[in-house]
Formats: C-alpha cells, structure tokens, sequence
C-alpha cells in the first residue's frame, strides 16, 4: 500500500513463525489457534455468502473493480502469475486461507 520503490508488493497471507531467530516485525501478532479457526471459519463463511464467486476470471474483475467498472464484493482463483501481474499493477490483493470444517 505504499508507493515507494523500496517495497516490495506481494500476496498477504498468514504466516506462523517457527523459529526464534526469526525477527517478528512490530506490525504482526498472533492469536491462540483455536481461537483463528474461529476466526477463519466466519471470515469464509463471510466471503463465501456476501461475495460473487468469479473463480478463474478473478484477475479480469480485479482489473475491472480498479478501474471502477464493477464493485469489489468478489472472490476467485487467479494463478500465481496473475496474482503477481496484479500487485505490480497496484491492485492490492488479500489471500484469504480456506477453511474447511473437518
């Protein structure tokens, strides 16, 4: 979210950090992982009923709610690729794990 060339853009996803060498920045925190199932589970649920799903088209609405042409209450699959050509075009992008109920 920052214009600085300094940054890199890239995918937000969660991540566990393992190892204490490992620097934790500032920015992160954690919760307990009962309470993040929880978590994931409403966020899905969430998504799954309030947003369209657009599957593989992702990238082209993607590019359509940047410009303006669509609103951005959607979700899909781009490939890896896609995804990348987004963020260097400043579209921000959020990875939401899936959470299936066992």
């Amino acid at each position: 979210m920052c214009d600085s060339t300094a940054v890199d853009k890239a995918i937000m996803a969660p991540a566990v950090k393992t190892s204490k060498k490992n620097h934790i920045p500032a920015e992160d925190y954690f919760v307990m992982g009962e309470s993040a199932e929880t978590i994931l589970r409403r966020l899905n649920k969430k998504i799954k009923k309030d947003f369209q799903d657009v599957g593989k088209n992702f990238a082209r609405e993607a590019r359509r709610a940047h410009k303006g042409k669509r609103d951005q209450k959607f979700y899909g699959n781009p490939t890896k690729e896609e995804a990348n050509q987004l963020l260097d075009e400043g579209i921000d992008l959020f990875a939401v794990p899936d959470y299936k109920d066992n």
